[in-house]
C-alpha cells in the first residue's frame, strides 16, 4: 500500500471519528466553550496569509506553569487530543480587507488575501482581528482573537530559516524516551533556550530598518498543536519572533509519528524561497533531524541563494563522525560557509566575519554561553556546552 494511501485512509479515519467524538460528547453534554487561535503569518508577492484554528478549548492554551509531572501529562494529552470545530464561521478585518471565512473539517481555516494596501510603513507586522461568530452545536458569545503577519523591510540584507526542536529549544526530540519531561513540559517556562540563541538571533535580525529588519522564518516538523508554546517562550527569552511553518497531525499524523521530517522541510524552504526572489538566506538547524541534509539539497536547489548554513550539534559527545560531517562537505563544496558546534559560537564568528552581523556579537554570544554554564541552576539535561 503507498504513503499516499495510507494517508488518505488516516485522513478519512480522523474525520470519521471526530464526527463520532463530537456527537457522544454533545449527547451526553461534555462538549468545552470553543476558541480561536491564530499562528503568526506573513505578507510575500502582494499576498497576506495567516492560518487559525477553530477548537475546543479544554483549558491547555492559558494553563499556568506546574512542576507536577502527571498534571504536564495530563495538559499534554489534551494538547494533542483536540477537539476541532468544523464549519465555524469566522469574520476578519485588517489592511488587507474584511470578510469571512469558515473552519475546515479539522477545525483549520486560511486567509489569503490581496495584500496591495500593505506597504513599508506597515512593517515589521501588519494586524488582523479574527472574530469567531458562530459553531454549530455550540452557545457562545463571540470570540475576539488579535493576529500579525510578517511584512519584510526593502532594507532587510537577507533571511534566516530556523528549526525549532533542538536548535533553539532544548528538548530533546531525537530522544524522546530520554527526554520525556522535557517535550512533554506544557509551558515556556519549564522549557530551555541553548546558551547564545537569544543574542545571536537577534544580532542576525537586526539592520537599517530597527531590530527586525531582516525576517526568521521558523521551519519545523514540530505539530501546531505546539505553536503557542513556542510562541511564548520567544518572548520570554528574548528571541526574534517570525512566521511559523509547522505541520498538521490532521494531514499527516504518521508522518509525523514516523519521523518524516525531510519532505515538509524541504517544501517549505522551497515555498519561503519563491516568495521572497530578491533575498539569499541564512539556514539554522541540529543535527538530530536530518537538517544537514536538507539543507544541502536546498542549495542545491537553489545556488547563490544561500549565505550560510549553521547546525547545532546535538549528538552524544564522542560519536564518529558521519552523514552530517558528509553533509556540511556537500554545502562547502558548493561555495557556502557551514558550521558545526555545541554552541552557535563558531555560527557567530562566521556571520560576523562576513559582515552579516555588527562587530563584537561573536563575543556577546560567547558571553551569554558562559554566563550560562555559570549558573548553579541551569538547566543541567544539555549537551555538554563546549567553547568553539
Amino acid at each position: 500500500m503507498s504513503s499516499s494511501t495510507l494517508r488518505n485512509l488516516g485522513r478519512q479515519f480522523l474525520t470519521r471519528s471526530r464526527v463520532l467524538r463530537f456527537a457522544f460528547k454533545r449527547r451526553v453534554g461534555l462538549t468545552d466553550r470553543p476558541t480561536l487561535v491564530v499562528y503568526p503569518g506573513h505578507v510575500a508577492n502582494g499576498r497576506l496569509r495567516v492560518l487559525a484554528r477553530v477548537l475546543e478549548d479544554e483549558g491547555v492554551f492559558d494553563a499556568p506553569h506546574s512542576n507536577s509531572t502527571l498534571r504536564n501529562l495530563w495538559l499534554t494529552f489534551k494538547r494533542y487530543e483536540t477537539d476541532e470545530i468544523g464549519g465555524a464561521r469566522v469574520s476578519y478585518a485588517g489592511p488587507a480587507g474584511s470578510g469571512e471565512v469558515h473552519s475546515g473539517t479539522d477545525g483549520y481555516l486560511s486567509l489569503d488575501l490581496d495584500a496591495a494596501a500593505i506597504g513599508e510603513a506597515d512593517a515589521p507586522w501588519t494586524p488582523v482581528t479574527l472574530r469567531l461568530e458562530k459553531a454549530s452545536g455550540y452557545d457562545f458569545a463571540p470570540v475576539e482573537a488579535e493576529g500579525r503577519a510578517r511584512v519584510v523591510s526593502g532594507q532587510a540584507r537577507f533571511g534566516v530559516i530556523s528549526d525549532i526542536d533542538d536548535t533553539i529549544i532544548h528538548t530533546g526530540a531525537f530522544k524522546l524516551l530520554r527526554h520525556w519531561r522535557i517535550v512533554t513540559a506544557n509551558s515556556p517556562e519549564a522549557r530551555t533556550a541553548f546558551p547564545g540563541v537569544s543574542e545571536f538571533y537577534r544580532a542576525l535580525c537586526e539592520g537599517a530598518a530597527g531590530p527586525e529588519t531582516n525576517p526568521v522564518f521558523y521551519v519545523s516538523s514540530s505539530p501546531w498543536n505546539l505553536s503557542d508554546i513556542f510562541e511564548r517562550f520567544m518572548v520570554l527569552k528574548n528571541i526574534p519572533a517570525g512566521p511559523m511553518f509547522l505541520r498538521s497531525l490532521s494531514s499527516d499524523a504518521l508522518g509525523w509519528l514516523l519521523k518524516r521530517h525531510r519532505s515538509h522541510k524541504a517544501v517549505v524552504i522551497d515555498e519561503i524561497l519563491a516568495a521572497y526572489l530578491s533575498l539569499p538566506f541564512i539556514l539554522i538547524g541540529d543535527s538530530g533531524q536530518k537538517d544537514a541534509t536538507v539543507y544541502a539539497e536546498a542549495v542545491a536547489r537553489h545556488p547563490g541563494r544561500i549565505l550560510a548554513v549553521h547546525i547545532h550539534d546535538v549528538r552524544p559527545v564522542g560519536l564518529p563522525k558521519g552523514e552530517v560531517e558528509r553533509e556540511l562537505r556537500r554545502i562547502e563544496a558548493a561555495g557556502v560557509p557551514a558550521t558545526l558546534g555545541r554552541t552557535l559560537g563558531a555560527a557567530a564568528a562566521q556571520a560576523e566575519a562576513a559582515g552579516f552581523v555588527k562587530a563584537g556579537t561573536h563575543a556577546c554570544v560567547l558571553s551569554e554561553i558562559a554566563d550560562e554554564a555559570n549558573k548553579p541552576e541551569r538547566f543541567g539535561r544539555f549537551p555538554q556546552i563546549v567553547q568553539p
